[in-house]
């Protein structure tokens, strides 16, 4: 959260952020996203998905109900600094789809065709 928090000062009239799961790729970018506070790019889900409750299987859920949302993400200003404050400095979070949990934040998920 400290290298979301660095950005965003480095950055002080930028009003989206571009943030990827490459290593050191955080950019700040004009007109991406549509408007939308928080996005992030999706794939298909291929593999076979289980349900497990208490170490046991209970059913195989259905692929098509299903994404990875690997990114890239985009952020406005606004929402991201709204969600660094939810969260704090002392968060226990460890990627962004826990940082839009925590922060309570709305995703539009973005499905390439």
């Amino acid at each position: 959260m400290a290298r979301l928090r660095d950005a965003l000062s480095g950055a002080p009239i930028t009003e989206r952020l571009l943030i990827s799961s490459e290593p050191g790729f955080l950019q700040t970018v004009e007109g991406q996203g549509g408007g939308d506070d928080v996005t992030v790019v999706a794939g298909p889900v291929t593999d076979t998905c289980k349900e497990v409750v208490d170490g046991l299987v209970r059913r195989t859920l259905p692929r098509d109900t299903l994404v990875d949302a690997r990114g890239p993400w985009t952020f406005g200003r606004e929402a991201l600094l709204k969600a660094l404050d939810r969260v704090g400095t002392g968060a226990d979070i460890s990627n962004l789809i826990e940082l839009c949990q925590a922060a309570r934040l709305r995703v539009r998920v973005l499905i390439p065709e």
